[in-house]
Formats: C-alpha cells, sequence, structure tokens
C-alpha cells in the first residue's frame, strides 16, 4: 500500500524532498547506465569497423604478396629457361666451331702433305731448276733481310 503525503505536514515534505531525491538519483543512474551501456555499443561498432578494416587491409596486403611473389617466381622461370636455352646454344656453336676447326686442320694437313709430295716429285724431277730457284729465293731474301736491317740503322 502507498503511503499518503500531507502537503502541510512537515515530515510529509522531508519524505516527499528524499523520495524526489531518490527518484534523481534513481533517473541520474538509469541516464548514466544507458550513456554506458550507449558508448559500449559505440565501442563495439568502432571496434568492429577497425577489425573490419584491419583485415581488409591485411587480406590485401596478402593477396599484394602472392601475386608479386607468382610474378618473381614466373620471372625467375623464364630467366632460368632463357639461360638454359642460351647454354644449349652455346654448346651447339662450340660444336660446330670445334668441328669446322677440325675438318679445317685435317684440310690444311692433307694440303700441305700433298703439296710437299710435289715439291719432293719436282725436285726429282728437276734438280737443276730446283737449285736455281733456291737460290734465287735465298738471294730475295738476302736482299730483303739488308733493306729491313739498314731501315733499323737509318
Amino acid at each position: 500500500m502507498a503511503e499518503r503525503t500531507n502537503p502541510g505536514d512537515p515530515e510529509s515534505a522531508e519524505m516527499t524532498h528524499e523520495s524526489g531525491v531518490e527518484g534523481g538519483v534513481v533517473s541520474a543512474r538509469q541516464k548514466f547506465q544507458r550513456l554506458g551501456d550507449d558508448l559500449q555499443d559505440r565501442y563495439k561498432k568502432v571496434s568492429g569497423d577497425v577489425q573490419d578494416r584491419y583485415k581488409k587491409v591485411s587480406d590485401d596486403v596478402q593477396d599484394r604478396y602472392k601475386k608479386v611473389s607468382e610474378d618473381v617466381r614466373r620471372g625467375a622461370e623464364r630467366a632460368s629457361g632463357e639461360i638454359r636455352r642460351g647454354a644449349e646454344r652455346a654448346r651447339e656453336t662450340y660444336g660446330e666451331v670445334a668441328e669446322n676447326a677440325q675438318r679445317s686442320y685435317q684440310r690444311v694437313r692433307s694440303e700441305a702433305g700433298n703439296l710437299s709430295r710435289e715439291v719432293s716429285l719436282y725436285v726429282r724431277d728437276n734438280p737443276g731448276k730446283s737449285v736455281l730457284i733456291a737460290a734465287g729465293v735465298g738471294f730475295l731474301l738476302g736482299l730483303i733481310a739488308r733493306r729491313g736491317g739498314g731501315e733499323d740503322e737509318g
């Protein structure tokens, strides 16, 4: 049952004042509770937004890292392939050059042998001419040697 207050009674006025203060305290407490709840809700929302942004940035960084890593891997594979192809071409070229050099050496050796035989046959068939040719070549070489030596001294 609710107690009735008498407006002219001092006790009644004091009770009304106390109940008014209690009502004000309760009202303030409720306002602070609502303010606290509101702040907590805002914190949760801001915290959620920050977490979402962090996750988005983190995912973006991871995606970019994966893309760059893939690009680097593909570039390394291409470079490795080019190096292998270059090495193979170098081996082929070396093989071709070595083969050509060996063929040229064999041809020169064969031609030198043929020339030596031909000179030997010519000398046997023409001993007089051979001696005169050798003397002429010797004379020319002597002149060339003397002129070469004379230029150094002068």
